[in-house]
């Protein structure tokens, strides 16, 4: 009965706290549902419902790249000489001789959630402000930048910021994008390249600044993490202080049911985890 309890409780706070965040962003979604139905009404293909419109803006090109870029190093073993296509998009609309090439570095996600940047955002804006090649560039084992075949813990040794590193600088040594066939954008030679990254990205410039300094002519790191800290609970801090009273009170008793079922009712883990459809996880 106590579970019970716990449960109904569970769900009625999450049940308030999620609908205010749907009912705020559901204008945001009507506004791209508008868009995408433009195109449908305009195209054949019944499937452009799910197709992002920027996409469409910006087709998406794959360059080449080596799976493991350090064969001398002993863990990353067993070495792969195979490739994989890792996935950019690019503008050059505003492009004129002796401009740079700016790269935002997706980071830890799709590089298609990245493409307002290049629309609109701050790729557009130093591309326009440079006469320069505005360019995102997706990071590995994200969106369909895929070097393994699946994720096991074994293929999973080839995602690590030094071999995503060395993925960039290798983009930079050997990209040619379409159109520009007969135009030397070389790192040092032809062009400069110009990294950007915000977050984890942030600091992965910063890194590729640091260790490529020969390709990567300059970094612009915003908000750069530059220090892993393992347990940093301190980092919902300010929405626990200055978030909607109401919401924070829903949200701190939400946690205070998990926790005391976690701590101190621990015979009803398995009924919590298959709550969340978490019943295989261990």
């Amino acid at each position: 009965m106590a579970f019970q309890i716990y449960i109904v409780l569970l769900w009625c706070l999450l049940g308030s706290a999620v609908f205010s965040i749907s009912s705020n962003s559901f204008a945001k979604r009507s506004s791209l549902g508008a868009l995408r139905s433009l195109h449908r009404r305009t195209a054949n293909d019944t499937s452009i419902d799910d197709v992002d419109p920027l996409t469409i803006l910006y087709p998406e090109h794959n360059l080449s790249v080596p799976i493991d870029h350090f064969h001398n190093d002993t863990k990353y073993f067993p070495h792969s000489n195979v490739s994989f296509p890792l996935r950019y998009w690019f503008d050059a609309s505003f492009y004129k001789p002796g401009g740079p090439i700016i790269v935002l570095q997706s980071g830890e996600t799709s590089g298609v959630g990245r493409l307002p940047f290049l629309q609109k955002g701050i790729v557009n804006i130093l591309a326009k402000a440079t006469n320069g090649i505005g360019v995102i560039l997706e990071h590995r084992y994200y969106g369909t930048s895929f070097p393994t075949p699946d994720l096991s813990t074994e293929n999973l040794r080839f995602l690590t910021t030094e071999q995503a590193l060395a993925d960039m600088a290798f983009f930079a040594q050997n990209v040619v994008f379409e159109g520009f066939e007969d135009v030397d954008l070389t790192p040092g030679r032809g062009a400069a390249w110009i990294a950007y990254g915000g977050s984890y990205a942030g600091a992965f410039v910063a890194f590729l600044r640091k260790v490529y300094p020969d390709v990567y002519w300059g970094a612009i790191s915003s908000s750069g993490v530059t220090e892993a800290i393992w347990d940093f609970w301190r980092y919902y801090e300010p929405v626990r202080e200055y978030g909607p009273p109401d919401c924070i009170d829903k949200h701190t008793k939400l946690i205070n049911v998990v926790d005391n079922i976690l701590i101190n009712n621990t015979a009803y883990i398995p009924q919590l985890k298959k709550l969340f459809g978490l019943q295989d996880v261990l």
